[in-house]
């Protein structure tokens, strides 16, 4: 070969390239006239999951299913993340050309990698968005419309990838790449299929902390957590858009009295009437995280005033939810959200207390609810089982292993629900997975792919216990969305007869979660303070949430919450104790600390205070070092606020000596309470046989004397004659 066909033949080539370089980028950023859509290049240079220059978010897909006709329209924003300039930008909408028909391949799909290939980008005119220039930082809105014909897909039934490619050109150039995505999940589901049933449950839990005085710490995060931009205002939004559809709330009812108090100016522990205990003089807050979904980790301090606007979010919240809450099914955790595992472990008596807390917050506001046990890890341990009230309900994760039948009987007969973890985790990267949208997807293509399985039990979805909505929220339309043709919401709600199936697997506890568990010292705080609690229900004659409020506190050692942070919870707990002990400690006994018995029998006077502001019925118990004297019981007495009584004891002792005796003030019940009066008892003179000694002398002196009289007089006659 001659060199001029060499090099002729190069320039050919050379100019080809050119030419390839040139017409590339135009098929990737303009429409093809010929082909509607070119096949997806992903960046295979890029590592897993690296951030693209361009961010996209997904805000609204409608319809959520593939329709038979019309259009699948997409919005959303492009914001520019990276530090230069991007321009002529457009976004283009994706499917992939088959579906997925298993659950297990919809589960590897939500975890692939966000820039992997997944399906085809449409390029037809009129079906792609051109947003223009965005300097750094700058967001703007996107909608694209996609007819259902132009889609390119099997349409057979399952799911299929959907979502968008933004492309623009940086200083480099322009290419095929996309230069930022989202993307979901899509069902398809033929008419005429078989129904199945969805049930959402959506939980309302927040870690709760009070100061000493049973006052509400965090109220600068609650109040910002509250607010329609936060996360419990947002749940709250969330909840109220289901309307009339079927949905099931998970209500600790901890987080409705905290709510309550915050409406309330966040009071202190009241005693009776209305009157709060006086204010710690030094309060000291412990250093602990503000719990699972906070908005902030900064506690606010005791005795703060809240905000008239946070009041009245407060106040706006608790109507909602408690609307919401009458209409729904609800499924009542007890009090404080309680570590159910810990407390059958060491103290299952508890347990039932914790309902009982419950119930008296949800009878107050008028919402019926189930008592339930619902672990935020959705381990529990089948030993104890048994240790669960029968009437509870028992709701556990499937660990990723789904069952065609979620609904059961324990043979401890409690209601035994699985709820779905994989439809729960949400929807494929790069998206947040538990963004409102992604995981409205998830969930709808998680029961279409159930379908087959024909079950009778609902696909039950648990929502994470701290879900935060997200801003977007509202646009997801996520419970208008569920109510498709082939899907029917429902709630969950005990069993009503015995067609139930008994559970005879194993559940499983993992020795991880088993250490996790609140220890029995933390336990041991909680039943301190229940009994202080007690100890004022049995005290004061006043109206009074003493011991509901007492009992909350005290539960708060023992909550889910706790797991993470024992110490510092255990020390909140231990001085609200500690503060109302001291309450306690003004009903007090006074007297001399030295008594002076002269006989066997007396009477001693000392002084019962009530130094409450509140009506007590009080009385005392006396406990002597020996069982030589004996001091007559007290009927309790009825004392009014500040009241001082003089009360006069009986005592009675049997030998001489000095003897140690400590006068306690006791409830009705006879349980001790307060400030006990200590002193010590002298008797000088006791005893029968010292009297009849007494007695005898006195005759015998008599006798003496009354002899020794008539011998005078004897004498005195015999002088005489």
């Amino acid at each position: 070969m001659s060199l001029p066909r060499v090099l002729t033949g190069l320039r050919a080539g050379l100019l080809a390239l050119v030419l390839l370089l040139l017409v590339l980028p135009v098929l990737g950023g303009a429409p093809a006239r010929a082909a509607t859509r070119v096949a997806d290049v992903a960046d295979k240079s890029a590592a897993a999951g690296a951030a693209t220059p361009l961010t996209v978010q997904l805000t609204r897909l409608e319809p959520a299913a593939i329709p038979k006709h019309g259009t699948i329209v997409l919005t959303g924003d492009v914001t520019n993340s990276s530090t230069e300039q991007w321009s002529t930008v457009r976004v283009y909408p994706f499917l992939s050309h088959s579906p997925m028909t298993t659950r297990d391949e919809l589960a590897a799909a939500a975890k692939s990698d966000p820039a992997a290939e997944v399906g085809n980008r449409i390029v037809k005119p009129g079906e792609f968005a051109s947003i223009g220039n965005l300097k750094p930082g700058q967001t703007t809105p996107f909608q694209v419309t996609v007819k259902v014909k132009d889609l390119g897909i099997t349409g057979a039934q399952g799911v299929y990838w959907i979502g968008v490619h933004a492309l623009g050109q940086d200083a480099e150039g322009r290419d095929r790449v996309a230069d930022g995505r989202a993307r979901t999940f899509i069902p398809l589901v033929h008419s005429g299929t078989p129904q199945t049933s969805i049930a959402v449950v959506v939980p309302v839990r927040q870690k709760v902390r009070r100061d000493a005085d049973g006052r509400l710490l965090d109220t600068d995060a609650w109040a910002s957590s509250l607010a329609s931009t936060g996360r419990l205002g947002r749940l709250a939004g969330f909840i109220a858009s289901a309307g009339t559809r079927a949905e099931t709330l998970l209500v600790d009812p901890a987080v409705l009295d905290a709510v309550s108090d915050l409406s309330k100016d966040n009071p202190a522990i009241s005693l009776g009437d209305g009157k709060a205990v006086t204010p710690s003089p030094s309060p000291s807050p412990s250093p602990s995280s503000s719990g699972s979904g906070s908005d902030s980790d900064s506690p606010s301090r005791d005795g703060d005033r809240i905000e008239p606007g946070d009041r009245a979010a407060a106040l706006t919240w608790l109507d909602s939810v408690v609307s919401a809450a009458k209409v729904h099914s609800v499924l009542g955790l007890g009090y404080a959200d309680p570590d159910v595992a810990s407390l059958a472990r060491h103290r299952p008596k508890l347990i039932a207390l914790s309902n009982k807390l419950a119930a008296q917050t949800f009878t107050s506001l008028k919402i019926p609810a189930v008592p339930t046990v619902a672990p935020p890890d959705g381990w529990f341990d089948d030993d104890l089982l048994p240790k669960v009230p029968a009437e509870s309900m028992v709701l556990v994760s499937d660990h990723s292993a789904p069952r065609s039948r979620t609904q059961w009987r324990t043979s401890d007969h409690q209601d035994l629900v699985f709820t779905d973890q994989q439809a729960a985790s949400g929807g494929p990267g790069p998206t947040a997975p538990l963004d409102a949208l992604a995981l409205r997807q998830r969930i709808l293509s998680d029961a279409a792919l159930r379908i087959g399985e024909h079950s009778t039990t609902p696909l039950v979805v648990e929502l994470p216990d701290d879900w935060d909505p997200g801003p977007n929220w509202p646009l997801s339309d996520f419970f208008g969305s569920l109510d498709q043709p082939w899907v029917t919401l429902v709630p969950i709600t005990p069993g009503s007869d015995g067609s139930t199936p008994t559970f005879d697997a194993a559940l499983g506890y993992p020795t991880s979660v088993r250490r996790a568990e609140v220890s029995n010292d933390s336990v041991s705080v909680a039943r301190n303070l229940l009994a202080t609690a007690s100890i004022f229900n049995g005290l004061l004659r006043s109206t009074n949430d003493v011991a509901h409020d007492l009992g909350g506190i005290a539960f708060d050692a023992v909550s889910e919450n706790a797991r993470h942070d024992q110490v510092s919870t255990r020390a909140d707990v231990d001085a609200t104790n500690t503060r109302m002990r001291a309450e306690l400690g003004k009903v007090q006994v006074t007297g001399t600390d030295f008594v002076t018995l002269s006989g066997g029998t007396g009477t001693l006077a000392v002084t019962l205070v009530n130094g409450l502001d509140q009506p007590v019925t009080v009385g005392l118990r006396a406990s002597a070092s020996t069982d030589d004297v004996r001091i007559a019981p007290v009927t309790p007495l009825k004392m009014e606020p500040g009241q001082r009584t003089v009360i006069r004891l009986k005592a009675n002792a049997s030998k001489v000596g000095v003897t140690q005796v400590v006068l306690s003030p006791v409830t009705a019940g006879g349980t001790p309470l307060g400030t006990p009066l200590t002193f010590r008892l002298r008797t000088s003179q006791v005893g029968d046989l010292i009297w009849i000694v007494l007695l005898a002398g006195a005759a015998l002196l008599v006798v003496m004397i009354a002899r020794r009289i008539a011998r005078r007089l004897r004498g005195h006659s015999w002088r005489d004659a």
